[in-house]
């Protein structure tokens, strides 16, 4: 058995980080209350929300809660435990039960009685993939009431990652949503050395904390790759880096110290990340690390322990608010870049970084005589803190342009470069506005010009002269209703 399934808490006592959670749960069972509304727990995946609604549905259908934990010793809990349903309980997944005649079928069960008397109650997974008309279909029977009684006919509990896909309606129904929140790396790691102990694992206190950093605190995730960890022998730091391939980090750190100095040393690093990860994880890495070196220089946020805070420092202290821009333009990738696709964007960073993007012409490489002697300083690679272990050096590119003075905002160009786009005056012409790419310069005369690119810039400009010319009669004749001196601020 997977040791996230086996470790998976029971009752509201193994449930880590969530103590104010539990406590209402716990006050719910307690006082009876619990089929009078639905529920919904939302959060990130492997928060623990799926886990809570079952301890919840266990809790309010067993026979002899112990202060608020299902006892799991009554036919409904042991029913439930062996095969995840029972004859008042069921799990739906609106993953693959989406639809309203997957709903209608769940209403109309709930007309009928159980042979137990007790109340049904469902547990909808993944409820946020529920269509409208199926949300819609569930309104009805979760507001009335059974008769003489204070609980709801249906009562559901909503576990969701996405919640803002539910319609509103529906959490007017429900107690106030249950937000699962991360938990702080320390609860996760003991919640691992717990799990090492009664594994028989052999562990490094420091590897299980770099494991749950390196999870953003997603319980299960966090299980599932300790257990990935201990294949390699012991959950130790070293076998920890390698298992999470953590030797990238570095050159990633790398890259976004060289943009703006060393084109060629960010285009070679990109090809070696190339051939370790996937471009998309690329883009991913690089914009968290753009946004996370901006928080460590404005000192925001602490940096994880497996990154110095040293580096980081560097890199935001040299782009500064640029790394604002750097990640936008790498979260915006594209559905499926390839390697080709991150190398032209670091390129395009690279000019627009050290200003060598031009403003009026297409993009002007840096010549090879442009760049002054190169000089390096060792930079560490990634590495944990005060972990006792030997930093591996990395060396970052400070090479510098030569006449490198304000660093200028990035300008886009005409990506064409063609003159026949842009009028005398500056006005820019959309050549898919004009029906004909081909059209003759001159026409005869008293006939209409075919619509041309080249011919509709002439009248355009002659337009704009017109208007300009007109504006100085007006102004000159005092009209403050077509430009004069009362409207023209500079008049």
């Amino acid at each position: 058995m997977a040791l996230d399934t086996k470790y998976r808490p029971l009752t509201f006592s193994e449930v880590v980080g969530q103590e104010s959670h539990v406590r209402v749960l716990r006050q719910i069972v307690l006082q009876g209350t619990g089929f009078h509304q639905s529920y919904v727990f939302c959060g990130g995946h492997g928060s623990g929300k799926t886990t809570l609604g079952r301890i919840l549905a266990r809790a309010l259908l067993c026979e002899s809660p112990v202060e608020g934990n299902p006892c799991d010793e009554c036919a409904s809990c042991l029913e439930i435990l062996e095969t995840g349903s029972s004859e008042c309980f069921t799990e739906f997944d609106a993953a693959t039960n989406s639809g309203k005649d997957d709903i209608k079928q769940l209403v109309e069960a709930v007309q009928y009685d159980t042979l137990s008397g007790k109340q049904r109650l469902y547990l909808i997974d993944e409820s946020h993939r529920l269509s409208k008309q199926a949300l819609d279909a569930l309104l009805k029977p979760m507001e009335d009431t059974v008769a003489k009684s204070g609980n709801k006919r249906l009562v559901c509990i909503f576990c969701t990652t996405e919640p803002e896909k539910m319609v509103g309606t529906i959490f007017s129904r429900c107690a106030p949503a249950f937000v699962i929140r991360n938990v702080d790396p320390q609860s996760i790691a003991k919640r691992l050395e717990y799990i090492c102990e009664h594994e028989g694992i052999t562990y490094d206190p420091a590897s299980l904390v770099l494991i749950a950093e390196i999870t953003e605190s997603h319980i299960r995730d966090a299980i599932k790759t300790m257990a990935g960890v201990a294949t390699l022998g012991s959950v130790n730091v070293e076998n920890t880096k390698v298992y999470l391939r953590l030797d990238t980090h570095g050159t990633y750190l790398q890259i976004l110290a060289a943009i703006g100095k060393d084109l060629p040393q960010v285009l070679r690093l990109a090809d070696t990340l190339s051939e370790a990860v996937s471009p998309s994880t690329c883009y991913k890495k690089l914009a968290e690390f753009s946004m996370l070196a901006y928080k460590v220089s404005l000192g925001a946020v602490a940096p994880p322990t497996y990154i110095k805070a040293e580096h980081l420092k560097k890199i935001g202290q040299y782009h500064g608010e640029k790394l604002l821009w750097f990640c936008k333009v790498f979260s915006s990738k594209m559905g499926h870049p390839t390697p080709y696709v991150l190398a032209c964007d670091l390129a395009m960073l690279h000019h627009q970084r050290c200003g060598s993007w031009a403003s009026a012409t297409a993009v002007q490489l840096p010549t090879a005589g442009s760049r002054a002697k190169v000089t390096t300083s060792t930079i560490p690679s990634t590495t944990e803190e005060n972990s006792g272990t030997e930093p591996d050096p990395v060396e970052e590119s400070t090479a510098v342009l030569e006449n490198s003075g304000k660093v200028e905002e990035p300008v886009f160009p005409n990506p064409t470069g063609s003159s026949a786009r842009t009028t005398k005056g500056g006005v820019f012409l959309e050549q898919k506005a004009v029906k004909r790419k081909n059209a003759p310069e001159t026409t005869p005369e008293g006939s209409l010009p075919p619509l041309g690119v080249p011919v509709f810039r002439d009248l355009l400009q002659r337009r704009v002269n017109e208007l300009r010319k007109n504006a100085q009669q007006y102004r000159s004749a005092g009209r403050t209703d077509m430009g004069g001196p009362g409207t023209d601020p500079n008049g």
